[in-house]
């Protein structure tokens, strides 16, 4: 779409309605911003929202404003059903989020990642991944960085790795993300979209203008994102924590597996995923899938896995003082994310609940509180309804605010216990969002270290990156690996500050033992017959076969001497040039069984 000499309105002024106004602004648009907060919220950027040649309209909606643009970008916190938006749409003015105008210009291989949990996490490490693989990478979208950022990259970024929201997502036309993973559903937003269904509807359009060129990365453990399979055109891979499939990534024996059709590789041992919990378990098995079909390299992905640490304000590790153990996940702004950080503990847990409600309900809690938790410290303004939602499953404590909370479950933790912040709502009663307050609680902790080693004789364990502490029982072997390397937007980095996962020093590189599997596996033999050898006497049609039948070794062209060493899903047929002997020639030699399942391909 060509936007020079357009009016162009940007409703809402947050972090990507200010790079969106500045992109189309610099590539020759008449631009206005608005938003309903007054000039005081916007104080620091206003001088330069004006060089950028930016009109501005704050403190309210004009109907004339909206009515006489030619596009409308609107900002991921701005509800789609405004009625004033509604009316632009009647009226034919296009009503587009911030993503779509990127998709427009983007040049790269584009893999967008979606679900109620684990889109950083698995966006991060996606696009670490790529960067081992050798490809030029942005990361950004929903993580912190705006799409739009990635537009004038020069070189331009080989793969764009984007986290997408189902505010994001809900207002789309025509944005198209080559790979498109649904990591999982569960009730979230609750307070933005109407009802569940209408989140799902949200998410699922990530998929909506995906062809059969395209792939979809699925959980094939989540009820609700498989009841979608039957309306996705593009190719399905699918990932699954509990059980073997025939296409995708999988856990069997302590392994992660990529399989596809007869293509079975080992990428790493479970034991070299670092993060804590099942949930991240299924975030590495999505991230390795994508990685995968966007052609990265197998080695890579172990290796930028056994690197990753974690990101900020995900599950992070803060200290552990006096034997107590600090975790930050505020980003667990959902119930569901809120149970799959506390299901990561097995007990003694002080649990931090409260913020802005969502609308979904807590008492999903209340199994997991039991044995578990000793007590929950609930603050902000979801409180009273979090109290009334799990009142008699354990000791609630209306503590009101993080600080009361962090200071009181200090006094009453001892050794061997977690202090969790896992809120399960959203920040924006207290903090300017989720990373404010996992800011002003690792600050919390900080100050109660600070009195603890004054004293002189209390343990404190620093924070080491989002790693892990001792309670987790990890510490011993993967407390040797080093810390993560920072994800590259390409070739140009974002301004400090503006990525949102934790950037680590560079690491010694490890030298990763070997990938054997635990109990040996059937392999299928696959092999390409030639038109002069399917005329041969002996061959049949193969969709016509039995399930076995058997080529003599004289009716088959002689194997080619290979000296490369092989994929670990080749079998290298044995020559004369590798057999000392007739004997062994002979016994490495039988007669080769061609099996209906091998899928053995005829080329007439």
């Amino acid at each position: 779409m060509d936007i020079r000499g357009k009016n162009v309105l940007v409703v809402g002024l947050a972090r990507s309605g200010v790079v969106a106004a500045r992109w189309l602004s610099e590539h020759g648009a008449a631009v206005t911003g608005t938003d309903t907060r007054g000039p005081e919220a916007f104080q620091k950027v206003i001088p330069d929202l004006f060089n950028w040649k930016i009109g501005l309209e704050l403190g309210l909606h004009r109907e004339s404003t909206f009515l006489r643009q030619d596009l409308i970008v609107v900002s991921p916190g701005v509800p789609a059903d405004l009625p004033i938006l509604n009316l632009a749409r009647q009226k034919g003015i296009p009503v587009v989020p911030e993503i779509e105008v990127a998709g427009w210009f983007l040049k790269g291989r584009l893999a967008g990642i979606t679900g109620t949990n684990g889109k950083t996490t698995t966006t991060t490490l996606l696009g670490r991944i790529m960067e081992a693989s050798g490809y030029a990478t942005f990361v950004g979208g929903n993580i912190g960085v705006p799409l739009l950022s990635a537009v004038d990259l020069d070189p331009p970024a080989s793969v764009i790795v984007a986290e997408l929201s189902s505010f994001q997502l809900e207002t789309i036309s025509s944005f198209r993300p080559h790979v498109a993973a649904l990591l999982n559903l569960s009730p979230n937003h609750l307070d933005r979209h109407p009802n569940f269904e209408a989140y799902i509807a949200a998410k699922a359009r990530i998929f909506s203008n995906q062809t059969e060129d395209d792939y979809a990365i699925l959980n094939a453990d989540d009820e609700n994102v498989m009841k979608l399979v039957p309306s996705i055109r593009s190719q399905k891979v699918f990932f699954s924590r509990r059980r073997e499939l025939p296409n995708g990534t999988f856990v069997s024996g302590g392994m992660v597996l990529y399989r596809v059709q007869n293509l079975e590789v080992a990428l790493m041992r479970t034991s070299d995923v670092r993060l804590l919990g099942d949930f991240n378990l299924e975030n590495v098995l999505a991230a390795s899938a994508a990685a995968c079909v966007l052609g990265a390299e197998f080695s890579s992905i172990r290796r930028a896995v056994r690197d990753f640490s974690g990101v900020e304000h995900r599950l992070e590790f803060v200290r552990e003082i006096r034997g107590v153990e600090f975790y930050n996940d505020s980003k667990a702004t959902s119930v569901d994310a809120a149970a799959k950080a506390l299901s990561t503990f097995e007990r003694g847990v002080h649990l931090i609940l409260g913020g802005k409600d969502k609308g979904a309900p807590y008492a999903p809690l209340r199994s997991l509180l039991k044995d578990r938790v000793r007590e929950v410290l609930v603050i902000g303004a979801a409180q009273k309804r979090i109290a009334n939602d799990l009142a008699g499953a354990v000791e609630i404590v209306e503590a009101g605010d993080l600080e009361t909370a962090v200071m009181t479950a200090a006094e009453r933790a001892r050794p061997g216990d977690v202090v969790l912040l896992a809120p399960a709502c959203s920040s924006f009663d207290q903090f300017q969002d989720f990373e404010h307050r996992g800011r002003v609680f690792k600050d919390l902790v900080e100050r109660l270290a600070e009195k603890s080693s004054m004293k002189g004789n209390d343990r404190v364990a620093h924070q080491e990156s989002a790693f892990p502490g001792p309670a987790t029982r990890m510490a011993g072997e993967a407390a040797m690996l080093p810390a993560a390397p920072s994800v590259t937007d390409g070739p140009k980095k974002p301004a400090a500050g503006q990525e949102a996962s934790c950037i680590q020093k560079d690491s010694v590189p490890i030298e990763p033992e070997p990938l054997v599997l635990a109990a040996p596996r059937e392999l299928a033999y696959v092999f390409e017959v030639s038109a002069e050898e399917a005329s041969m006497p002996g061959y049949r049609d193969f969709e016509g076969a039995a399930d076995e039948f058997v080529l003599d070794e004289d009716d088959l062209t002689p194997p080619e001497t290979v000296k490369d060493e092989a994929f670990a899903y080749e079998v290298r047929a044995a020559t004369s040039m590798d057999t000392g002997s007739a004997d062994a020639q002979k016994e490495t030699s039988p007669k080769t069984n061609y099996r209906k399942r091998s899928h053995a391909r005829k080329v007439k």
